[in-house]
């Protein structure tokens, strides 16, 4: 008993030996993560004073279906080498890349700059937005969305500010004529520069027209389609030719084009830049779409300039699309298998006979849900392809009386298209 006792008191000692151990050992751990606790908010503490001063930049781009993402990139990374960033995901040359959406801080007292490629992502100008739960976690980082444009090189469709051969527009008819007049029609068609421009106008393919279709030249905007980029770079989704894309196609546009190409090859000539008229095929899926194709495109750098009278005898300048430069470099085509579709009547200035006027169409307008126009048109150009031979013989501007069965296609009086 007595051993017994002796060794529970030594157990005892023990239990209380280790007791008082652990208990310092509890209080050296707590100090311990105490200090590390410390050290760690100093450091956070210091990342954050630095994310202040310098915060990474997160680029999200829009291209076609894709969405491209650049995250937590160096505030000093410059434009160009985004840009490189770009090429590796997407094959499309920095010099073919066009950033829509980003711009440069507007300097003290100065003009706000161009986005070059020396800028840097520090410069860009941060747009206000609506951050979630998720985002003002990392507030420390800076986000740009944009829309990137450009095709890879191995399907691109040259540019044509990229060709040196070029001419300037040139204005050779500053001459009391009216538009339309057989005189002046005449001196339009035997104009020395109308033939070099057509001769130095160069019409790169895309799909190669086919056998025995007449041609349709289609311009692009308020004709089949009201563009907006602010609505492309707000859009929520990342489909091509759909969501905001969609809202901007007038009623019925892929419908008109899908029927209208069983009958026509397609051209669109619009009166812009390059850089604008490849975003709107591009992000409303005109390019790519299955119903149709385009055999080539043209911008404004293929049109040329002219002095035409107004009815109160006043002169002034402005552009037109001559079919002579797509039928000089297609003789398959003429007036005689030709029709030009547009809102405005002047485009028509050097080739009358073959200008069939729609009306124009705003999206902003209180129309869309009414307008049906591009269908009565697919009508009316259907019955065009399948009944005449010669457009010639038709005057396009009761279309739209010939497509309500209120008229015949071809006028009884023989009267031709010019007349």
């Amino acid at each position: 008993n007595t051993r017994m006792e002796d060794a529970g008191a030594s157990t005892s000692t023990n239990e209380r030996h280790l007791s008082g151990t652990g208990s310092e050992f509890t209080a050296a751990k707590s100090s311990e993560d105490v200090k590390q606790s410390v050290k760690m908010s100093d450091t956070n503490q210091t990342c954050c004073s630095e994310a202040q001063e310098e915060p990474p930049v997160t680029l999200v781009a829009k291209w076609g279906k894709e969405r491209i993402e650049l995250s937590s990139l160096p505030s000093s990374t410059t434009i160009g080498q985004v840009k490189n960033m770009l090429t590796e995901r997407t094959g499309v040359l920095p010099k073919r890349q066009k950033l829509i959406g980003l711009s440069l801080k507007k300097p003290a007292g100065g003009a706000k700059g161009s986005l070059v490629d020396d800028a840097v992502l520090s410069d860009l100008k941060v747009k206000a937005q609506k951050k979630s739960a998720a985002e003002a976690k990392s507030a420390c980082v800076i986000n740009h969305q944009f829309i990137l444009m450009g095709t890879p090189e191995e399907k691109i469709f040259v540019d044509p500010h990229e060709k040196g051969d070029l001419p300037d527009v040139i204005d050779d008819f500053d001459l009391d004529f009216t538009a339309g007049s057989a005189e002046w029609a005449q001196h339009a068609a035997n104009g020395q520069n109308l033939a070099k421009f057509t001769e130095t106008t160069q019409i790169h393919v895309m799909n190669e027209p086919r056998e025995g279709k007449p041609l349709l030249v289609l311009d692009l905007d308020h004709t089949l389609l009201d563009f907006s980029s602010k609505k492309l770079q707000q859009a929520s989704t990342h489909v091509v030719g759909d969501g905001s894309a969609l809202a901007m196609k007038r009623p019925f546009m892929d419908e008109f084009l899908t029927l209208a190409y069983q009958h026509y090859d397609l051209v669109v000539w619009s009166q812009t830049s390059w850089r604008w008229l490849e975003t709107k095929l591009t992000e409303l899926g005109m390019l790519t779409h299955s119903g149709y194709r385009f055999c080539f495109v043209l911008d404004k750098t293929s049109m040329f300039s002219v002095v035409s009278t107004r009815k109160d005898g006043q002169k002034f300048k402005h552009h037109v699309k001559p079919m002579q430069i797509i039928w000089t470099k297609f003789p398959r085509w003429s007036s005689r298998n030709t029709v030009h579709v547009d809102d405005l009547s002047r485009n028509f200035a050097l080739n009358m006979g073959s200008g069939l006027k729609v009306s124009a169409y705003y999206r902003k307008k209180d129309t869309r849900r009414k307008d049906c126009e591009l269908m009565v048109l697919a009508k009316y150009l259907q019955q065009l392809a399948s009944q005449v031979e010669n457009f010639d013989d038709v005057d396009f501007k009761y279309w739209l009386d010939v497509a309500r069965d209120n008229m015949p296609m071809i006028k009884k009086d023989g009267l031709s298209k010019g007349n």
